[in-house]
């Protein structure tokens, strides 16, 4: 019989050894439900276990409708379900789940039950503290996490590892990697074919100083799973990734690629380390996308696997190489390439009009041949001479003086200028790098009486124009304008 408790909102922990729990979401809070009683509107559920050793019991979420939000902390949680045949965890629904950790959590689920079940539609969120984990461990032939709808993981360190080429984290929708968290996936190494690292249907993000470590089990007899793979693209703006694909059978065997993607795969940040395995037949590719690879920033390796037919650096119809990326490709043994667009080794002196300062792409082909472009960063001298920069490098008083206009260098020492006017511009040049340009606003409104509308100030690398008008309206009349040139880049305050 099944007893309901009508009570004030109130918090409770919950202890997992006193049997199974079931949470649904409630009117102002969570109903919880164990050992057939349940009590209504908990506003802070919270699961942990009494004892040091493992319960058997299992935990089920339940957001049923779209509108539903369910929030479960798993407080030194330790679950191992693997003589129930049942999940350790399950989320059944079309609504919103989180997950919070809090100290140190074990899941372990039977065979062909995953760690977390996620079998409804409704997104599922893990989220957690520096000092938070959980690891959740997958039956034979299961996934270590799996969401039917969308996954985030947000903070904490969460390890998921798939059994007997199951997936260390499975989902229907996107995976989304963020707030600092620190990801392992390990797929299962399998009899027949190794487990994805990471499988997503709908795209992978990774940022907010991630790292996430995504490794393909290995196969038995046929192919190693991938370590990342995605339907919808993998976009790295702020992470360090490692992926790399498992091995398949050393005979008749294919390698995992180290990422595998039908979408566009974008590298903007960071570092991400991508390497297929090795085959009997075909070794895995490094990074490959059906669509496009654009990187522009951060430093990546992409290594292809060794076969009878070598795996390619990063292969994909269309590779973008752009910004001030550093780029490792390396070709597989024994015909591999290096960076194989629409199956053509990419020239690199195509690339270098598209790449910035202190860029470097290197491709290291299958017989160990390297090519290398790269984009130095300019340097700027300690003291450039009186002749290059148009002054002195020592404090001086400017050679067309203007009242209230000064220059300085990068230790904030006075500079000499020169300074032309041409109609209703003014522009002041100086041959340095780094320099900045100070006027009183009073001085800018003498000079606005005389005429002067603009003021031009130009280094080696960057002229900026300003409006005198604009300038006057941003301040008081004691306050000063300070434009600062540093290489390419400008900055402006008023105070």
């Amino acid at each position: 019989m099944l007893t309901t408790l009508a009570a004030p909102a109130f918090a409770e922990t919950w202890y997992i050894e006193k049997g199974d729990i079931t949470v649904k979401a409630g009117e102002t809070g969570n109903d919880v439900t164990q050992n057939n009683v349940t009590t209504k509107n908990d506003t802070n559920t919270i699961i942990t276990n009494r004892e040091d050793k493992a319960s058997s019991n299992t935990v089920t979420i339940d957001a049923n409708g779209k509108n539903d939000k369910v929030e479960v902390t798993l407080k030194d949680v330790n679950i191992d379900t693997s003589s129930r045949n049942k999940a350790a965890v399950s989320v059944t629904g079309e609504g919103d789940t989180n997950i919070k950790l809090n100290g140190d959590n074990a899941l372990k689920s039977d065979i062909y039950r995953s760690g977390i079940y996620g079998s409804g539609s409704g997104s599922l969120t893990i989220s957690g503290g520096e000092n938070d984990s959980l690891t959740a461990q997958g039956g034979s032939g299961a996934n270590g996490i799996s969401s039917s709808g969308s996954l985030t993981i947000s903070g904490g360190t969460v390890t998921a590892n798939g059994d007997d080429g199951g997936r260390g984290i499975s989902s229907s929708g996107s995976v989304t990697i963020s707030g600092g968290s620190t990801v392992t996936a390990n797929g299962g190494n399998g009899t027949i074919s190794g487990g994805d690292g990471i499988c997503s249907s709908g795209g992978v993000t990774i940022s907010g100083g991630s790292t996430v470590t995504a490794n393909g089990g290995n196969g038995g007899s046929l192919v190693g799973g991938e370590g990342i793979r995605s339907g919808g693209g993998l976009t790295v703006s702020d992470g360090t990734v490692t992926a790399k694909g498992g091995n398949g059978d050393s005979k008749d065997g294919y390698g995992g690629d180290g990422i595998r993607s039908g979408g566009v795969v974008t590298i903007s940040g960071n570092t991400v380390n991508a390497a297929g395995g090795s085959g009997g037949k075909v070794g895995g590719y490094g990074i490959c996308s059906f669509d496009r690879v654009a990187i522009s920033g951060g430093t990546v390796t992409a290594n292809g696997g060794d076969g009878s037919s070598g795996g390619d650096g990063i292969r994909s119809g269309d590779i973008d190489l752009s910004g001030s990326l550093e780029l490792t490709a390396k070709a597989g043994s024994p015909n591999g390439k290096a960076l194989s667009q629409r199956g053509n080794e990419l020239d690199l002196d195509d690339i270098k009009d598209k790449l910035g300062p202190g860029a470097k792409v290197t491709a290291t082909d299958a017989n160990g041949e390297t090519k290398q472009v790269s984009i130095p960063r300019p340097v700027e001298p300690e003291e450039p001479s009186s002749s290059s920069d148009g002054g002195s490098a020592t404090p001086s008083t400017p050679a067309s003086p203007l009242p209230g206009l000064t220059v300085t260098d990068k230790s904030g020492a006075v500079i000499s200028y020169t300074s032309t006017q041409s109609g209703n511009t003014l522009t002041v040049c100086v041959g340095r790098f780094t320099a900045s340009l100070r006027a009183s606003l009073s001085a800018l409104r003498q000079l606005r009486a005389e005429g002067i509308e603009t003021i031009t100030f130009q280094t080696i690398l960057c002229s900026t124009t300003l409006s005198v008008d604009e300038l006057l309206a941003m301040g008081g009349e004691d306050a000063e304008a300070v434009l600062t040139h540093r290489l390419t880049d400008s900055s402006l305050t008023v105070g």
